[in-house]
């Protein structure tokens, strides 16, 4: 019985710690994880660019040792990467130099919205997933998800089709960072906690943008004034969109099959009897006997390994669409079909507002960059909002979900956006119609 109050203690104690850093404001809108990679990424200052360098570098160097070396530790690090995902890596590593040390093809890497933009974007990235994801130990060790996954699993099944954990995921994502969401559900689909058509609709679904970032959205595009309207908006959009995901295609059609299912023993079966609070205090006291120092390092060690992948993933997709957008006139060409649907929703400034739809998918603040002047404010509102709700964007939540363990295929990202899109546009101009 002893045991079992200190194991309870610990439960309540990490959790308090956890929920402190991911949940709590400190800063205006920023939790405590957030304000500590901000805090670095400043001290860095420019040196940020060489961390970026300096990652691409060391798994060059992996690839290397596993291909021409074979290496076994080298073969192992890379966890059973394709060739062609390898000379991806590659490829972005060549264009960081390229970008760093402005070698040739000048006009794409002097652009300033183009090769002016990567390594920072890169660097940001990288040190969110890092440290954030390196201290969601925090959150997966205390047992607070075992608690609140046990009490929310009579609503999260029915209603979303997934485990009672997914409440604590969806959370995760709001407060930090769409990339830290995805790799929680990484860790979740590791653990057999998802099977891999839970894991796909919990990143596709609930990995959005944090609290923060919807702050800076509302900034860029000078309605600030309507921040916790657009939050609380956004929240109640995402979980009713993910009740209707969850049932149509591509997600009902994914199979549910795991990755390493998790074995119930007759003492899980004993404590099914007993009444929900109780099985999720014992549940949670449990998880929390796995937390210790050698459980901290190896969760650093895999969010750096993790977010190394992902920069190395996104670097050349992020060149090439952002290329697209600053150099040529396809996205305004895509936009023009979307105009008509546009305006049929009522949107003002329906022509304007148009390639901010698609432009959700290669970056979140893109659409309201794009309607941060000259467009009406129920447009740029409806854009915000819009925007937040697609949740799929290349330059961070995208990639990440396709290098994630349960692996994505791109058909289904895309798949997932657009459907994601229609459903938001008509949602978000209802509510643009009810509040202006």
């Amino acid at each position: 019985m002893e045991t079992r109050k200190r194991d309870i203690a610990r439960f309540i104690l990490l959790s308090i710690l956890g929920i402190f850093l991911y949940f709590i404001p400190v800063k205006g809108s920023i939790v405590p994880v957030v304000l500590l990679v901000n805090t670095i990424k400043k001290g860095l200052g420019g040196g940020i660019s060489y961390l970026v360098i300096a990652a691409l570098l060391l798994l060059a160097l992996i690839i290397a040792g596993a291909q021409i070396l074979k290496n076994e530790r080298c073969i192992h690090y890379l966890g059973g990467d394709k060739i062609s995902r390898q000379i991806h890596y590659l490829i972005a590593f060549a264009l960081v130099l390229a970008i760093q040390f402005k070698l040739p093809p000048a006009r794409i890497f002097s652009n300033p919205d183009i090769g002016g933009q990567i390594l920072g974007l890169a660097g940001t990235v990288m040190l969110t997933v890092s440290v954030c994801g390196g201290l969601i130990v925090l959150i997966l060790k205390s047992g607070i998800v075992e608690f609140v996954g046990t009490l929310a699993e009579p609503f999260m099944r029915p209603l979303f089709r997934l485990p009672g954990e997914a409440a604590i995921n969806c959370l995760s994502s709001y407060v930090v960072s769409a990339a830290v969401g995805v790799y929680m559900t990484d860790q979740y689909y590791e653990n057999g906690v998802y099977s891999r058509r839970e894991a796909v609709a919990a990143a596709s679904c609930f990995a959005t943008i944090s609290v923060g970032y919807v702050g800076v959205l509302c900034s860029l595009g000078g309605i600030s004034q309507y921040y916790g309207m657009i939050l609380g908006l956004s929240f109640v959009l995402v979980l009713l969109m993910t009740a209707v995901m969850v049932r149509i295609p591509p997600i009902s059609r994914i199979s549910d099959t795991y990755l390493n299912p998790r074995k119930e023993g007759s003492e899980k079966r004993e404590e099914e009897k007993l009444p929900r609070f109780q099985r999720a205090l014992l549940a949670a006291a449990a998880k929390s006997k796995e937390f210790n120092g050698k459980a901290l390092l190896s969760g650093m060690l895999s969010a750096l390994k993790f977010s190394q992948k992902i920069i190395a993933y996104m670097i050349p997709i992020v060149v090439v669409t952002l290329s697209l957008v600053h150099l040529t006139p396809v996205f305004e060409w895509l936009g023009k079909p979307i105009a008509p649907f546009l305006s049929l929703l009522g949107v003002p400034d329906a022509a304007k507002a148009a390639p901010a739809v698609l432009l959700g998918f290669i970056e979140v603040s893109l659409p309201t960059i794009s309607v941060s002047s000259g467009v009406a404010e129920p447009a740029v509102f409806f854009v915000v909002l819009l925007s937040i709700c697609q949740i799929i964007f290349m330059t961070e939540a995208g990639n990440a979900m396709l290098g994630a363990r349960f692996r994505m295929k791109f058909s289904e990202l895309i798949s997932i956006f657009l459907i994601r899109t229609v459903i938001a546009a008509v949602l978000s101009a209802a509510l643009m119609h009810f509040l202006f």
